[in-house]
């Protein structure tokens, strides 16, 4: 088969749980069929190459920058993967995922009368009215449109990701839940040790609805020596440095930014919780990560979290936006190991039981089979 896919950002920039997919189940497909995949270009990037068997086609955007909620940069790429989906012929299978990838795949799907395959990891209109004024009243508006295209499949990742898109209007017959998964021997295979003093990471997007803020008060207000790990990279970072610097953290915290795979597993292995304070997710990925690493987690109690995270064995959860709430859960897994371990060792086990990215380019393969 041949098969075009589109996504926002893919590599060397997986910033999320989405592009993560994305380049691990389009670099195991590569092995059987000749997989494109349409992106945005960032500085100092070629517009073509060919990476793990993948043709990576780059789209011009302004910026130039990841500004991942830019309704210009977002416009000036569906323009440029609509031509550039139009000029590349011969494809089987159409295959974007959320968010701006969807309408051009959609528009060049129709044009050449070939099976459109979306996956959408979750609904986002409430966080961008709550969050982002006028122009997440704009990005609310447009994936209400794209909620209401036809698609000949839609692939999701969890329950309460189906559920969302059925109240939406995407009816449950085209879709399908194949959940998120890891490379559980790339983890075994590094060997980092736990941190000497209590570690506390987070990893993922620098934006609101992360409420990363949430987690440095929480942390402010520990009673142990701990440290504090911020990966990832966004455009809540500045604020989120100066407010630790305000709580008098700053010195126990340490702002990564974008780090690579290898990085980020040593960080994730040396560390003793992942918390991930989040009020939107379709599923977490880093969760399962953070199992393959042997690492406690505590997650907040949205629905996606909570369908995840068995409570009290493969993590805590903690309410949303309850600070203390919070602050109580560090401080009983940092501070009683017997639990930090039976979690950790817990989740391990289920992410080799049942997250494997193997067995999801597996199950998507089998839906494109069917498609063409």
């Amino acid at each position: 088969m041949r098969i075009l896919m589109a996504s926002d950002l893919y590599y060397p920039y997986l910033l999320g749980g989405g592009e993560r997919r994305m380049y691990e189940i389009a670099r195991r497909l590569a092995k059987k069929h000749e997989i494109h995949v349409l992106t945005r270009r960032f500085k100092g990037l070629p517009s073509y190459e060919v990476h793990g068997g993948v043709h990576i086609h780059r789209i011009f955007v302004p910026s130039g920058k990841i500004k991942l909620e830019s309704p210009l940069d977002g416009s000036a790429f569906m323009a440029g993967a609509l031509l550039k989906g139009l000029n590349l012929t011969g494809f089987d299978i159409y295959a974007p995922q959320q968010f701006f990838p969807i309408f051009p795949l959609w528009l060049v799907a129709k044009v050449k009368q070939k099976p459109l395959i979306v996956t959408i990891h979750d609904v986002y209109q409430e966080t961008w009215l709550q969050k982002y004024g006028l122009k997440g009243c704009l990005m609310a508006a447009f994936e209400k449109v794209m909620l209401k295209l036809s698609y000949n499949k839609v692939i999701t990742v969890s329950n309460s990701a189906m559920q969302k898109l059925m109240n939406s209007g995407i009816s449950k017959e085209v879709m399908e839940i194949i959940p998120n998964g890891v490379e559980l021997e790339k983890y075994d295979k590094i060997k980092v040790k736990k941190s000497d003093k209590p570690r506390v990471i987070y990893i993922g997007r620098l934006i609101r609805y992360k409420h990363v803020d949430d987690l440095l008060v929480a942390f402010s207000k520990l009673n142990l020596d701990a440290e504090l790990y911020i990966v990832g990279d966004g455009p809540e970072r500045k604020n989120l440095e100066a407010m630790a610097e305000k709580l008098k953290i700053d010195k126990k915290t340490t702002f990564t930014g974008f780090v690579n795979e290898q990085k980020k597993i040593e960080l994730l292995k040396s560390s003793h919780v992942l918390v991930l304070p989040s009020s939107t997710e379709g599923f977490g990925i880093v969760v399962i990560e953070a199992w393959a690493s042997r690492t406690a987690v505590i997650v907040s109690n949205i629905p996606a979290l909570q369908e995840l995270v068995n409570e009290g064995r493969t993590g805590l959860v903690f309410s949303l936006g309850e600070v203390d709430d919070l602050r109580n859960k560090l401080e009983q897994v940092l501070k009683d190991k017997n639990l930090q371990n039976e979690i950790a060792n817990n989740g391990y086990n289920l992410v080799k039981e049942k997250f494997n990215w193997k067995n999801v380019a597996d199950e998507i393969e089998k839906i494109f089979r069917s498609m063409v």
